[in-house]
């Protein structure tokens, strides 16, 4: 009877251990090595890195960890299979599946428990290309735990990332030859946050995951774009004004088809280049004007070869227009950079 009694008990015990345990509270560290092949057509960005994760076991499975050492790829399998248990992290906003070069796991005193990888995964995020080629992006990094509820496994506020390494922290807001025409404008910010997911619910009761998301604020460096897009089309447009000191209708108007032509193979030049969006960027703006510049110069000479160019009233609109067309263009670019994010 009395060993009944104590058997009851002793699970009763560890009923309550069970409802009471503690969910796997998971330290993140994640160390960028570089950020590369950014495609600004797909939104995406290739990502080289270690993730570092560091946890303690509970107590009622200390007896079933392996000797503390440093086990490394086939031999975490091998502890894997036997039963260890490793959190399952994913990437959320990963395309296809990441690539691990080496991973290790380090079983250390006191049910310490650090797994580390090299990953190597391609991810995608909402970018902001209408102020492209001076365009500001945040290269965004999702992870959640692919099947334990928040109840069971959180990240905790000493995550951190890194690039490069640890070292950087005090001064990460550094140029990278890795990001080829980006420069890193701040250090990583992490977040951690509960992500619910409704359709696993249970009891009407939604499925909260713990998330932890990583945002790197980059700036890209426009001189490319300056001196092969920018720059050419400028050229295009101041040139097309040459117009106004020509006095031939017939060459007027010659000339300006000419320019309208080179602006249409200036946009085919241009559109295997830059980035197709549903909205218009910075330099689809300019072409845009570059258009409307040299119609609006067509209008006006059939315009005043209609009503005579001579007249009283009529003489002293292509002087002015040598003037206002410069100064209209310039207060439309300035206008265009600064209502920027509203078209």
């Amino acid at each position: 009877m009395n060993r009944v009694i104590l058997f009851l008990l002793l699970g009763f015990c560890a009923l309550i251990q069970v409802v009471n345990a503690e969910p796997y509270r998971l330290n993140v560290t994640v160390e960028i090595n570089k950020i590369y092949g950014v495609n600004t057509v797909d939104q995406t960005y290739k990502v080289d890195g270690y993730l570092v994760v560091k946890w303690q076991e509970p107590l009622s499975s200390a007896s079933s960890l392996p000797p503390p050492a440093v086990y490394e790829n086939s031999r975490v399998d091998q502890l894997v299979g036997s039963g260890i248990r490793i959190p399952t992290l994913e990437f959320i906003n990963i395309l296809g599946k990441r690539e691990v070069g080496n991973k290790q796991l380090i079983v250390g005193n006191q049910r310490m428990m650090t797994y580390n990888e090299r990953f190597l995964g391609t991810f995608q995020t909402d970018m902001n290309f209408r102020r492209f080629p001076f365009d500001s992006q945040n290269f965004v990094i999702i992870m959640e735990p692919f099947s334990l509820e928040e109840k069971q496994l959180v990240f905790t506020d000493e995550s951190s990332a890194f690039i490069g390494s640890p070292d950087n922290q005090q001064n990460c807001a550094h140029s990278s030859h890795e990001l080829s025409e980006w420069r890193i404008t701040g250090c990583p910010k992490v977040q951690v946050s509960t992500h619910k997911y409704p359709h696993l619910s249970d009891n009407h009761q939604d499925a909260d995951f713990s998330r932890l998301t990583i945002s790197i604020a980059a700036k890209r460096s426009p001189n490319y774009y300056l001196w092969q897009f920018i720059l050419p089309l400028s050229l295009i447009l101041v040139a097309s004004w040459s117009v106004f000191w020509i006095d031939e209708f017939g060459s007027r108007l010659m000339t300006s088809f000419t320019m309208m032509l080179t602006v249409v193979a200036y946009t085919f030049y241009t559109g295997s280049l830059l980035p197709h969006l549903p909205y218009t960027t910075f330099i689809g703006r300019m072409i845009i004007m570059g258009y409307v510049s040299i119609f609006t110069a067509i209008v006006i000479f059939v315009c005043l070869r209609i009503i005579g160019e001579t007249g009283p009233r009529t003489r002293h609109i292509i002087p002015r227009c040598r003037v206002l067309f410069p100064i209209v263009s310039l207060i439309t670019i300035a206008i265009l950079v600064g209502v920027n994010n509203q078209l």
